[in-house]
């Protein structure tokens, strides 16, 4: 197998893991509707070779695709048909293009206008169809074929779709750590969260795929990674803190020896742990009610999957103390309950405590409001200077921790960049470890 065939091999292992956990139903739905909406738009590329666009036997083509693009934005928000290479992905789904149709030759009229990608936010009418069609039909402009591809669609009134890049596969000869790039993964991830959050609170049902394909990549590359633990500027907050409580509880997860299969669930379930928020109107009681709500929209989604029970159970127990009159909460709750205030500490006293002040306020209340266990795990895996933490050096350099623990030798001595003085990029970092004697951890 060439370098290629290797780098599509991975991404197909990681979308097939995604997939395996999830509802088989829904992919099934996916696949089938993403098909039909490929072939009958490949097929009104073809067609348009030989027939003009106000030709009658368009119509039927034109119809399907907009019925099938209709049910797809319903069932799962933006719709987002991607070429890479030689496949076809709708929302993560790989999809056949073997057929008459020619749903193979998608990508390659994508790519003339340098596109490797649409993304539909709404339905088209017949028309817009056929004008989208007449638009990918028309000569590339030298230079900025993309540009212009957009201004041509937004001319003609399609102005509810948004053209990607061109895509492609890592090959092994940029590494293995650069098939899955830890940045593009946080930005996909942030994405992928505000959209679900946007999706639920249009009353659209939920779609775990791309969040599970997300935690998927997460776990691949290793929730320590330093790359995982640097805030994204210009991030949506409320997509930054379920991030970063994503982030901890799949730490905490992995520490704690976690399955694969429990640590997606997990992973999931950190991701959407505040969607009740999106049914709640704004006012006093959200916080007791927005467990109840979330685990309603949870119970839309079709099925019963053993994926679905462990996210309803654990969003519901995500706020309930260990020592609750009632018993304490299921593993998964309990681990995401700690996760989520520890993150909840940093974000609310920004700028005045440590992040190990945070871990000192859970580790104190141990066995009240948190798993006992799971709150020395908790500092096991973040170490003494957490992600995050201000530190001054003996030299007078000041320094932010980016990494959790790495071995048990590196419990004080973590990953850090430099801040002060302002570094060349080529000495951005240092490794505690090699060097750097600690003097003080500042709050900030």
């Amino acid at each position: 197998m060439d370098d290629l065939g290797r780098a599509q091999e991975t991404l197909s292992r990681i979308l097939a893991r995604a997939r395996a956990g999830e509802d088989r139903e829904l992919a099934q739905k996916v696949r089938e509707l993403g098909e039909q909406a490929a072939h009958s738009l490949a097929g009104l590329i073809k067609m348009s070779r030989v027939h003009a666009a106000d030709n009658r036997a368009f119509d039927a083509p034109a119809t399907e695709f907009g019925k099938a693009l209709g049910t797809l934005l319903d069932r799962l928000g933006p719709v987002r048909l991607v070429a890479v290479e030689d496949q076809l992905y709708v929302n993560d789904v790989r999809i056949r293009t073997e057929g008459a149709s020619g749903a193979k030759d998608l990508g390659p009229e994508l790519k003339k206008h340098n596109v490797g990608g649409v993304t539909f936010h709404a339905a088209l009418t017949q028309p817009q169809v056929r004008a989208l069609v007449a638009a990918l039909m028309e000569a590339p402009t030298p230079g900025s074929p993309r540009r212009s591809l957009h201004r041509r669609l937004l001319e003609r009134g399609i102005d509810a779709l948004e053209l990607q890049g061109i895509f492609r596969f890592r090959t092994q000869e940029e590494g293995e750590e650069a098939r899955l790039d830890p940045a593009e993964t946080v930005r996909a991830s942030l994405r992928a969260i505000s959209e679900a959050f946007d999706n639920l609170a249009a009353g659209r049902m939920l779609n775990p795929l791309p969040l599970r394909h997300r935690v998927v990549e997460i776990l691949d590359l290793g929730p320590q990674h330093p790359g995982f633990w640097m805030e994204t500027p210009g991030a949506d907050p409320y997509a930054q803190h379920a991030l970063t409580v994503t982030l901890v509880a799949l730490l905490v997860g992995r520490t704690a020896g976690l399955s694969q299969g429990v640590l997606q669930d997990l992973g999931v379930s950190a991701m959407l742990h505040d969607m009740g928020y999106a049914a709640l109107s704004s006012g006093p009681g959200n916080l007791e009610r927005h467990p109840g709500e979330a685990a309603r929209l949870l119970l839309r989604q079709r099925g019963f999957q053993e994926a679905k029970l462990r996210r309803l159970r654990t969003v519901l127990d995500h706020h309930r103390d260990y020592a609750a009159a009632g018993g304490p909460p299921s593993l998964a709750g309990a681990l995401l309950r700690i996760a989520e205030d520890y993150a909840n500490l940093l974000r609310m006293w920004r700028g005045r405590i440590t992040p190990a002040d945070a871990l000192g306020a859970i580790a104190g209340a141990a066995g009240k409001l948190y798993h006992p266990v799971l709150a020395q795990v908790l500092v096991n895996a973040l170490g003494r200077f957490p992600p995050g933490t201000l530190l001054e050096l003996e030299d007078g350099r000041r320094v932010r921790s980016i990494s959790p623990v790495r071995t048990p030798a590196t419990f004080a001595t973590p990953l850090a960049r430099i801040e002060v003085p302002p570094p060349p990029p080529s000495a951005a970092f240092v490794d505690l470890a090699k060097g750097g004697r600690i003097v003080r951890a500042l709050p900030g």
